[in-house]
C-alpha cells in the first residue's frame, strides 16, 4: 500500500522537464489541485468516507470543471490568412544516426513560437531526452518538399514528468521553436503559419480530423512514405474507464510518422484551422486501436508557462 500511495503522490505532482539547446536541465514542480484524476476507483471509495473533506473535494471538482472550460481560439496567418499551415513534419536525428519522423503543430500562444508533438518523439531508445540541436520542423511540409519557411530549429522542449516516469501518461510535449523572421521584422512563427486553437473539454464520440506523415499503417488514401501529409476523419471515443486517460480510434493503425499528429475538433478545411485537443500517441496491437492522451489542463498549462 505504501508503494501505491507513493506512486500516486508522484503522479499527482505536475512537474516539467525543460531541456535547452545547451543541454541544461531544470526541474519545476506544481501541485495538481485535482488529485482525484490519478486515483483508482478503490482509492476514490476510501477517500469518500472522510465526510469532513467532501466540501473541499467538491470545490476541487468545480475548479477542475472551470479549468476544462478554457478555450483558446485558432489564429490566422497574418501574411497569408487564406493559407494557414500550422501542421508540419518534425524530424529528429537519433544518437545512432538514424532519423525519426513525427508530426508537430504550431498552437496559438502569446509567445507565438510554441508547438506541440508527442512526448515519446523526444526520447531516444535509452530513455534519454534527445538534444534539441538534433530536431527540425518544417510547417506545411508535403510531397517531399519543405514548407514555405523551410526548416526551423528547436530552442527548448517541455516534457511532463508523468510521461518520463510512466512512459505512457501525458504523452505530449510542447516545443519552443528558434524562429528567425525571414523579413527581419521580429515576427513570430504563428504570424506566418497561423496557429491551432486548443481546449480541454472534448468528450466522447467526437468528430475529429487527424493529420500526420505516416510511413506505415492502414490509413486509406494515404501515401505512406513519411513524405506526404495524410488525413483521417472520424469519431474518437473515450476509454471505458472510471477516469480515462486516452481517446480511442478503433481499427485504425496510423503507423510511424503520425506520432504527434493533431486531433482537431471543429476543423475548418478552407482555412486549415481548428482546435487541437490531443495528439496521436500509439497503436495498441492487442485491441487494434490507436490511442491519444487526454490533455491534463494543469500539466499542459504548466508546460506552456515554462516555455513562455
Amino acid at each position: 500500500m505504501d508503494k501505491i500511495l507513493s506512486f500516486y503522490l508522484l503522479i499527482a505532482l505536475t512537474a516539467i522537464m525543460v531541456i535547452t539547446s545547451h543541454s541544461s536541465v531544470i526541474f519545476r514542480r506544481k501541485i495538481n489541485d485535482n488529485a482525484l484524476d490519478f486515483l483508482t476507483p478503490e482509492r476514490i471509495k476510501e477517500t469518500s468516507i472522510f465526510k469532513n473533506k467532501l466540501k473541499g473535494n467538491n470545490e476541487n471538482e468545480k475548479r477542475n470543471v472551470n479549468s476544462r472550460s478554457i478555450v483558446v481560439p485558432p489564429v490566422f496567418s497574418q501574411t497569408s490568412p487564406e493559407y494557414n499551415y500550422p501542421i508540419g513534419r518534425f524530424s529528429i536525428r537519433l544518437p545512432d544516426g538514424n532519423d525519426r519522423i513525427c508530426t508537430a503543430s504550431v498552437i496559438n500562444t502569446a509567445n507565438g513560437n510554441i508547438g506541440i508533438t508527442a512526448a515519446h518523439c523526444l526520447i531516444d531508445n535509452n530513455g534519454e531526452t534527445i538534444d534539441t540541436n538534433s530536431m527540425w520542423f518544417s510547417p506545411g511540409y508535403d510531397n517531399g518538399t519543405d514548407g514555405p519557411l523551410e526548416i526551423i530549429e528547436v530552442e527548448t522542449v517541455a516534457i511532463p514528468l508523468t510521461f518520463l516516469a510512466t512512459d505512457a501518461w501525458n504523452d505530449y510535449a510542447l516545443i519552443k521553436f528558434a524562429f528567425n523572421d525571414p523579413a527581419e521584422e521580429n515576427e513570430t512563427l504563428q504570424h506566418y503559419t497561423g496557429g491551432l486553437g486548443w481546449r480541454f473539454d472534448v468528450g466522447n464520440n467526437t468528430l475529429t480530423n487527424l493529420f500526420g506523415y505516416p510511413g506505415s499503417g492502414n490509413l486509406e488514401n494515404c501515401t505512406k512514405d513519411f513524405e506526404h501529409i495524410c488525413e483521417w476523419q472520424g469519431y474518437t471515443q473515450l476509454e471505458q474507464e472510471v477516469h480515462p486517460f486516452n481517446y480511442i480510434i478503433s481499427g485504425l493503425r496510423l503507423g510511424e510518422g503520425a506520432s504527434g499528429g493533431p486531433l482537431i475538433f471543429q476543423y475548418d478545411r478552407p482555412i486549415n484551422l481548428g482546435y487541437i485537443y490531443s495528439v496521436h500517441r500509439a497503436w495498441r496491437n492487442d485491441t487494434n486501436e490507436s490511442v491519444a492522451s487526454i490533455f491534463d489542463v494543469f500539466v499542459f498549462t504548466g508546460l506552456l508557462l515554462n516555455l513562455s
